[in-house]
């Protein structure tokens, strides 16, 4: 079984008041994967080019709203513990150019709902 460090929504790695490093599992886990994989931008990855998504592309598209779902679904269906994506709700980029993406996913488990900003 495999395990992996726990991270916040910065990116920092958990330690908890015993100054141990949390973990990570289940559905946490998938969320912290579904987070990592959005907010990679494809290419940055030299060993594996097209992980992520291609943030570059969709920054000069205007934020165009299918092109952004075209990609997360192109960036997500590599990943094996997603069986399928039911639905993908993306908001207007607000003035930092943030995406508040919200994804209904159907995993081996059951249903999960999560939410990334980007």
């Amino acid at each position: 079984m495999t395990w992996d460090f726990k991270f916040d929504e910065s990116g920092d790695i958990v330690i908890n008041e015993l100054n141990r490093l949390e973990v990570v599992s289940g559905s946490e886990k998938v969320k912290q994967h579904i987070r990592h994989i959005l907010k990679c931008v494809k290419g940055s990855d030299y060993f594996n080019p097209n992980f992520g998504v291609d943030w570059l592309k969709i920054v000069q598209s205007k934020f165009n709203q299918k092109l952004i779902e075209h990609e997360i679904r192109k960036a997500l269906s590599t990943y094996d513990k997603i069986k399928s994506i039911d639905k993908i709700e993306i908001s207007d980029p607000d003035s930092n150019r943030n995406v508040k993406i919200k994804l209904y996913l159907t995993l081996d488990e059951g249903k999960l709902e999560t939410e990334v900003v980007v």
